[in-house]
């Protein structure tokens, strides 16, 4: 089976495009917050990915992804078809992300002040 490669435009690349893309970690990385909420840290970034993770409903390839990572664990939590639903889904992590560990660190707080 072969690979498809994109641009992050969202048109074909060529093998040879496609491993310079690849190469340059830092001009893929679209968005990246690290949230740190008492002793918690998480990092959210968002990245284009070069290669089709799979076919959105339209048919659209995905190409644009959203991982959540901490000391242990990694976790994608978007994919998207274009630049711009990215940096909306990554703004859109980040609250999520910051509102759920504030939600967290609060409660946690709060049982061990019963104690």
């Amino acid at each position: 089976m072969s690979v498809d490669y994109y641009r992050s435009d969202g048109n074909r690349a060529t093998a040879e495009e496609a491993q310079r893309l690849l190469l340059d970690v830092r001009g893929r990385l679209l968005a990246q917050d690290v949230i740190r909420v008492g002793g918690v840290v998480v990092v959210v970034s968002t990245w284009f990915t070069v290669i089709d993770l799979g076919l959105a409903a339209n048919g659209r390839p995905l190409l644009w992804q959203t991982i959540v990572s901490d000391t242990t664990m990694h976790a994608d939590i978007g994919q998207y078809t274009t630049r711009e639903k990215a940096v909306r889904g990554h703004a859109q992590a980040v609250s999520m992300i910051t509102s759920r560990l504030r939600g967290l660190v609060a409660r946690a707080a709060m049982d061990e002040a019963r104690s």
